[in-house]
């Protein structure tokens, strides 16, 4: 199995045009009793919290339609050995291979 690069670049630029033409509408003007405050902070948080995941999300595609640009996409960015085209079908963001993922979460851990 080989990797499609037009195909997975064609996808991750239809999921960035999707990203930038969802807007996330500021929330409401804080008014009202308690329990409306409580509300719109929540309104407000939860407002902000999907903006910066969009936000992630965007700057990932960005790096990854980056890799391809430069010709790295699929090559592992701790190793240098190739990422397998099953892992990168699954988890086309992804910059490590299994090995090397398995390595940092236990570091984590």
């Amino acid at each position: 199995m080989s990797i499609d690069l037009p195909a997975v670049r064609r996808k991750l630029e239809e999921e960035r045009a999707q990203l930038l033409s969802r807007s996330i509408p500021p929330p409401e003007p804080a008014r009202g009793d308690e329990a409306d405050l409580a509300a719109t902070a929540q309104a407000k948080e939860q407002s902000q919290w999907l903006a910066n995941d969009q936000k992630q999300r965007l700057a990932e595609i960005d790096k990854v339609l980056a890799r391809i640009a430069a010709g790295k996409y699929g090559i592992c960015d701790s190793c240098g050995k190739p990422i397998a085209p099953e892992r990168l079908e699954a988890m086309p963001i992804a910059t490590l291979c299994i090995s090397c993922q398995s390595k940092l979460e236990k570091k984590r851990k």
